[in-house]
C-alpha cells in the first residue's frame, strides 16, 4: 500500500511540473522587460530634472556675475560672465547647437518732465554665445532698444538690472525615452535678474 502511495505521488509531480519551467520563464521576461522599461524611462526623466536645475543655478550665477563682476567697463564684465558661464556649463555644450547663453544689461532711464516722471527701460549691453535655432532674448534685442522685462519694479530709477538667460536643447538618452518625448520638453529655457548696488 505504501509502495502504491509513493509511485502516485511521483506520477502527480512528474505530470504537474512539466509546465511549469515554461511559465516561469514567460512571467520572468514580462516582469524584467516592465522593469527595464521603468528604469529607462527614470533615467531620462531624472536627467531633464537634474538639467533644468542644473540652468536655474547658471542662469543665477551667470547674472550675479554680471552685476558684480570683476572688469573695468560694463562690456567686460558682462564679457567675463558670459565667458564664466561657458566654462561652468562645459559638460552641456551651451556655446553650440545645443544650446545659448544671453546676457543684457537693462538701464531704467527716468526723466522728469514738468514734474512728471517717464520711465524708459533700455537695453544697454547685449552678448551672447551659442547657436541653438531661431531663439532670441525674451527681454529684447540689441543695444539701445526697449526692454521688455517681467515686472518693471524691480528696477529703480536710473539703475541697471543684469540678466542672464539660457537656453538648452534636452535630448534624451535612452530608447524609452525617446518614445517618451511627448512628455518630455524638447528644450529648456530660465533667465534671472540681478540689480547692481
Amino acid at each position: 500500500m505504501n509502495c502504491i502511495l509513493q509511485r502516485a505521488k511521483r506520477t502527480v509531480s512528474r505530470v504537474s511540473g512539466r509546465g511549469e519551467s515554461g511559465q516561469a520563464l514567460i512571467e520572468f521576461t514580462l516582469v524584467a522587460l516592465l522593469l527595464i522599461v521603468l528604469i529607462f524611462g527614470a533615467i531620462d526623466f531624472c536627467r531633464a530634472i537634474y538639467m533644468r536645475q542644473l540652468l536655474i543655478n547658471l542662469s543665477r550665477e551667470t547674472a550675479n556675475l554680471e552685476a558684480r563682476g570683476v572688469g573695468s567697463t560694463t562690456a567686460e564684465i558682462m564679457t567675463n560672465a558670459l565667458n564664466a558661464a561657458i566654462l561652468e556649463s562645459s559638460p552641456l555644450t551651451l556655446n553650440s547647437t545645443n544650446g545659448m547663453v544671453i546676457v543684457t544689461a537693462v538701464t531704467n532711464l527716468t526723466t522728469v518732465v514738468n514734474k512728471k516722471s517717464t520711465a524708459t527701460y533700455t537695453i544697454s549691453h547685449q552678448f551672447h554665445l551659442g547657436t541653438l535655432g531661431t531663439f532670441q532674448s525674451a527681454v529684447g534685442t540689441g543695444s539701445n532698444t526697449t526692454a521688455s522685462l517681467p515686472n518693471t519694479g524691480i528696477l529703480p530709477a536710473n539703475r541697471t538690472v543684469y540678466v542672464a538667460e539660457i537656453y538648452y536643447k534636452f535630448a534624451p538618452i535612452t530608447p524609452v525615452g525617446k518614445l517618451l518625448n511627448i512628455v518630455l520638453p524638447d528644450h529648456f529655457y530660465d533667465a534671472a535678474y540681478f540689480s547692481a548696488l
